[in-house]
């Protein structure tokens, strides 16, 4: 089968792509996979590509060969997609479209609280890994971590509450200056299926949607 969908988000994921959007049918989340279980089920560039070659760019509406719905126990959108065949571009969408199919999502919290990981416990009762919201405030910073790779961060406001130090996948941004503010965006964020260190689930700012 196949599915039609608007792609919001190609974020960093083991050396692949995190690629998800919404179905523009349904209005709901999808998260496309490989059976790449050494990348968790990333998606390469060639994995994304049209017949002329060219590779998926965020904003599309694309047609994707479906082998089955594959939810993980904490990613219920993920659907598993036959690699063997090419996509095909059948339009384009701005942000102020997607919202009008799937509207700024509200929750109380953010994955269930407002630091920057989840805790297994935690994960149990949320019952969704993919979100679009209305941020403001928003402040990016470049930092290092312990091994001294670059790492970015974002600060944000979010139904009057701060989250904090949240990392950033979107590539768009990691050669951002530091301090970086933006008055208002959309942010498409996610969750992964697995914790990383023991017991931590990262929350990851995959796609940030300036407005």
């Amino acid at each position: 089968m196949d599915i039609e969908l608007v792609i919001l988000t190609k974020s960093s994921k083991y050396k692949g792509y995190c690629v998800a959007g919404i179905d523009i049918r349904s209005g709901q989340w999808v998260r496309l996979t490989s059976d790449d279980e050494s990348t968790h089920g990333a998606l390469s560039l060639r994995d994304m590509q049209y017949k002329n070659r060219s590779v998926c760019q965020t904003l599309d509406i694309v047609k994707v060969e479906v082998v089955n719905r594959n939810p993980s126990e904490y990613q219920p959108e993920n659907v598993l997609i036959n690699t063997g065949y090419y996509w095909q571009k059948i339009g384009k969408y701005t942000i102020n479209d997607i919202l009008r199919i799937h509207p700024a999502e509200k929750h109380e919290f953010l994955f269930g609280n407002l630091r920057p990981y989840t805790t297994e416990a935690e994960m149990s009762s949320i019952g969704y890994s993919l979100a679009l919201v209305n941020a403001k405030n928003l402040i990016i910073s470049q930092t290092t971590n312990p091994y001294g790779k670059p790492k970015t961060k974002i600060d944000f406001s979010y139904g009057a509450k701060w989250y904090k130090n949240i990392s950033v996948t979107d590539p768009n941004y990691y050669n951002a200056p530091d301090r970086m503010q933006i008055s208002k965006a959309v942010l498409v964020i996610s969750l992964p299926d697995s914790p990383f260190p023991e017991d931590k689930y990262y929350k990851f700012v995959a796609q940030i949607y300036n407005i």
